[in-house]
């Protein structure tokens, strides 16, 4: 917890120090999805993005996930960079985007009860999607396909 502070106080510090003219930060939002047979559900936890055009943004992530199907239960942190380039600059907002980061998960499986495997792997996760005011809805694709929902604010504006 005080590791997610400090990232939030060093982000703050350095929008004002670079002059942003817009930092946006999404505050717990929440996916759905799964793969062959299985459900996942995302929370996102934190995500602040320095925007030097209306057009695009890019900085850091947080975010936890459980997972399973009939055989397994999994669960996981995900943490890293993204960037979003937007296609309309209206009200609603399109756009397409990438984060690249790490995924540090456990996976259980239900029979034994033992830790079938565990461990940190690099991740690259495209999205799509949209804004329209602070409601932000993408899909995305990470080991199966997701649609996640959140709140994304805005602070400074672009001259």
């Amino acid at each position: 917890m005080k590791k997610t502070f400090t990232l939030l106080a060093l982000v703050l510090c350095f929008s004002m120090t670079i002059s942003a003219q817009v930092v946006r930060v999404g505050i717990l939002g929440a996916g759905l999805g799964g793969g062959q047979n299985s459900g996942r559900l995302a929370v996102h936890i934190f995500e602040a993005a320095y925007a030097p055009s209306p057009r695009i943004d890019f900085g850091g992530y947080l975010g936890a996930a459980v997972g399973g199907n009939s055989e397994s239960a999994s669960a996981g942190i995900r943490y890293g960079a993204q960037s979003k380039f937007y296609l309309m600059t209206e009200k609603f907002k399109p756009f397409v985007g990438l984060q690249l980061g790490l995924n540090t998960r456990a996976k259980v499986d239900v029979n034994s009860e033992e830790i079938a495997d565990a461990g940190t792997k690099f991740q690259v996760t495209p999205q799509a999607g949209f804004r329209v005011g602070p409601l932000n809805i993408w899909a995305s694709y990470q080991n199966g396909f997701m649609v996640n929902g959140g709140l994304v604010f805005g602070f400074g504006k672009f001259e």
